[in-house]
């Protein structure tokens, strides 16, 4: 297999170093500065121009005129907290649509640009600055046990009704609180701490924390914790405490419960799986209609919060369409007839030269973004999967070690990457403070004779076909869950541990039929994306070095009745039986507290990354290869195509300043 790909690759990849001189550079730079901001109009104006007038999109001035929504001032928050956006490139044009795509209608897909963008805090592309978004402001405390949240005056639901500090305790008290509906998320609560939150008056809420909570504003940013908040107005007829026949409502919509439908139209607030048109949300495009093959269609909402330096209320653009494209053949083919407008999804750098030979017939640039992860993917056994005796073998390190051992990276990186990565051990980058020399070739080198060793110490023997024998006499066979379409890497991956005499079967299958095989304790390795290595990102949301791996989560690592232990401190699931993995976890809890910059925040942060490493819980391939992006050319005061050093930027995409020219 590896000399097969070697050999499909190898015209491409001199083409490429033909053809692509500039976008490889690029992608090796990794500092750039986004011109990106954001500014509350009461601020803005003490340092600017006056904003003394709004405008709006014609789509909405004709909606005014036939008297189906209100004049845009009584539309906008309060004039002094109107959230200013200076433009990337330029003020923009109003109209137009554009496509992106996404796997099945509840992956997330490029949704960052639509559903993940509107937070209670915002940052720049590359992390680099805070900003304000649905906060006006953020104050924490001395001590860091407390935080004032000041929100929007004046500021409404995409349906008009009012957006306050209501919204805030609905989501707290009725849905955090209430056991049958989803958990506080654990950006928010670190280390399991207790949160509470109380009501100032009906535009201030009070966040407190059991411990000191530096990073607090930084958790409010991340994507899959900034949505602490829920228009109450719409969602208490589902909710049993407020409608005594939320029981026959759920029933008459088809759901078994109050549960289940209070979820389905609440999923709208949280981003991919939105299916519910009617549910009001505070980004710049609401849910308009769902089609039979799941496809979305957006449009812009009426009381969006932001404008530009000229007073234009954002989005600039009308209409997004969220495209179901599951297959990566399919991704390419439509983005060279210029069908989709953005998008990374299925998308790799073996496809560069197809994409840019099809650039100038798609009206679409080719872009490579480095991207800040130690390995582009990694491999993990599952410690905890039903099958005793794997379970015995994946729990012993030397095993792991030698799987790392028998991989070729360089092989990799030639053949599926073209030399544009590097080959290591999965980790930190090495720009992250956390990274030591040592760590990108931990068990990393190509040595078969060493795996070969060592799987011989655990006592696997080989047979006469050269498949090592199991304790119980049957072949060595694992099977590997691939989930995330990256077939040629995993097949490269499994012709190298069968030459050291582990049978490998890819089971190429659905995100959502790999959940449920993990929730059985059923898979028994994986390949996932490598990503949350970045330090920031790291900090918050660190599911790659608290135990089970992705804890924070799907546990794509296994270990469901640890999580389970862990999530309801020792009530339920089965405690962990290496205390590795109890140290492990109070000991990220314990850096989630420190102030970032701090010496114990450095000190404690290369301790959590070393012990990791040294379990070799995750294997890596390569690492630093580019992110392969593609955009329309008309596409403008898009993300900067020198790129950004943190991989997950469609979450930071601010999109509602795009425009069409």
């Amino acid at each position: 297999m590896c000399k097969f790909y070697r050999m499909k690759l190898a015209l491409s990849c001199l083409l490429i170093i033909t053809i692509y001189p500039t976008t490889i550079l690029l992608a090796q730079q990794i500092n750039f500065i986004d011109k990106f901001n954001a500014i509350n109009l009461g601020e803005y104006q003490k340092k600017n121009s006056p904003i003394n007038s709004f405008q709006e999109a014609p789509l909405l001035q004709s909606k005014v005129k036939k008297g189906l929504i209100p004049k845009l001032q009584d539309r906008l928050p309060n004039k002094e907290d109107v959230l200013v956006v200076s433009p990337r490139e330029s003020i923009g044009i109003y109209g137009g649509e554009i496509t992106f795509n996404a796997t099945n209608p509840t992956s997330f897909g490029n949704t960052g640009f639509t559903a993940w963008d509107q937070h209670l805090m915002g940052y720049t592309t590359n992390w680099e600055v805070l900003v304000p978004e649905i906060a006006k402001s953020v104050e924490l405390s001395d001590d860091f046990k407390s935080a004032v949240v000041t929100l929007r005056k004046g500021m409404k639901w995409s349906d008009g009704n009012a957006f306050g500090a209501d919204d805030i305790l609905f989501w707290y008290e009725d849905i955090v609180q209430n056991q049958d509906l989803p958990n506080m998320p654990r950006q928010l609560a670190p280390g399991g701490m207790k949160v509470s939150i109380e009501k100032i008056n009906d535009h201030q809420v009070k966040f407190g924390f059991e411990n000191p909570f530096p990073s607090f504003s930084l958790a409010l940013a991340r994507f899959s914790s900034g949505f602490p908040m829920a228009p109450q107005h719409y969602l208490k007829k589902w909710h049993i405490k407020y409608n005594k026949n939320a029981e026959a409502l759920a029933k008459s919509e088809g759901f078994n419960n109050w549960v289940d439908a209070f979820v389905f139209h609440y999923n709208g607030q949280t981003g991919q799986n939105d299916f519910d048109i009617n549910m009001p949300v505070l980004k710049p495009w609401q849910l308009t209609r769902v089609d039979e093959f799941g496809n979305k269609f957006y449009e812009r909402n009426p009381y969006y919060w932001k404008v530009d330096t000229d007073g234009n209320q954002l989005p600039y653009i009308d209409r997004q369409v969220r495209l179901i494209v599951s297959e990566p053949e399919v991704v390419k083919l439509k983005v060279q007839s210029g069908e989709i407008d953005y998008g990374f999804y299925n998308l790799r750098v073996e496809d560069l030269p197809i994409l840019k030979a099809g650039e100038e017939k798609g009206n679409y640039k080719t872009i490579l973004w480095p991207a800040a992860q130690g390995s582009m993917q990694k491999y993990q056994f599952n410690i905890t999967v039903k099958d005793k005796i794997l379970n015995n073998l994946f729990n012993d390190v030397r095993f792991r070690q030698a799987m790392s051992l028998a991989i070729d990276r360089s092989d990799i990186n030639q053949t599926l990457f073209f030399g544009l990565a590097k080959p290591r051990q999965w980790g930190v980058e090495p720009t992250s403070p956390f990274y030591e020399d040592w760590m990108s070739d931990y068990y990393a080198s190509y040595d078969p004779q060493e795996a070969n060793r060592l799987l011989d110490e655990i006592g696997l023997k080989k047979g006469a076909d050269g498949i090592r024998i199991r304790p119980d006499g049957e072949p060595l066979t694992i099977v590997l869950w691939d989930a995330i379409k990256r077939i040629p890497l995993s097949e490269i991956v499994a012709e190298y541990w069968r030459n050291v005499g582990v049978q490998v079967t890819i089971n190429p299958s659905t995100r959502e039929a790999f959940k449920q095989a993990l929730i059985a304790n059923e898979v028994h390795a994986s390949v996932w994306f490598a990503d949350v290595v970045a330090e920031k990102d790291m900090y918050q949301r660190p599911i790659w070095f608290r135990p089970p791996y992705g804890i924070d989560s799907t546990p794509v690592g296994g270990g469901l009745a640890w999580r389970e232990w862990w999530f309801t401190k020792g009530m339920k699931g089965e405690k962990p039986d290496d205390q590795y993995f109890i140290d492990q976890m109070d000991l990220v809890g314990k850096w989630q507290m420190t102030k970032m910059g701090s010496a114990d925040y450095y000190s404690l942060g290369k301790e959590i990354v070393k012990r990791t490493l040294e379990r070799m819980y995750h294997i890596g391939t390569v690492g630093e290869a580019p992110e392969v992006f593609v955009r329309a050319k008309n596409l403008m005061n898009f993300p900067p195509d020198e790129g950004t050093a943190y991989i997950n930027h469609l979450v930071s995409g601010h999109s509602d300043q795009w425009y069409l020219q």
